[in-house]
């Protein structure tokens, strides 16, 4: 159960600047398709989660898109991703919460990473357990101008 929270989590890397973030001075420079992108992918995550909903999850990875789990499991591609999570959902059901805090976004040319933290609440024999953890997002401007998650990787808790 630890691993479908932490796993979940790392697509949080999909993430965005959140609210509490929003403050935050974006690097210079900054596409603001990028800054679309990542903010969206981050709110619609949290969302999905509560609701199963592995399409809005799954949407901003790139085709060949690789998510790493916090066991170091690579999952290669997004059908596969989008597989990996209708699995987890099969097994556990919704989160009760998820939130996504994306804490610094850097740019190297047609790249960004995102790094941040978060979180999923779910039920466990009627009671609440959260669980917490990091990631490390790889973002890819794609030749159309559009920003996808290329590279996903979920970190274990401090």
């Amino acid at each position: 159960m630890r691993s479908f929270a932490a796993g979940t989590l790392a697509l949080a890397g999909s993430a965005a600047i959140i609210a509490a973030q929003a403050a935050r001075v974006p690097p210079a420079g900054a596409d603001p398709r990028l800054l679309a992108a990542v903010k969206k992918a981050n709110s619609d995550f949290e969302t999905a989660m509560t609701k199963s909903d592995v399409a809005t999850i799954v949407e901003p990875y790139a085709a060949d898109a690789v998510f790493v789990s916090t066991d170091g499991t690579a999952t290669r591609g997004r059908a596969a991703i989008e597989q990996l999570y209708r699995d987890r959902f099969a097994k556990t059901g919704p989160a009760l919460e998820t939130k996504i805090l994306s804490e610094e976004l850097m740019l190297d040319g047609d790249f960004a990473y995102e790094r941040g933290r978060g979180s999923i609440t779910r039920r466990v024999r009627d009671e609440r357990v959260t669980d917490w953890a990091r990631f490390l997002t790889v973002w890819q401007r794609q030749p159309d101008g559009a920003w996808m998650i290329s590279r996903n990787i979920v970190l274990p808790a401090r």
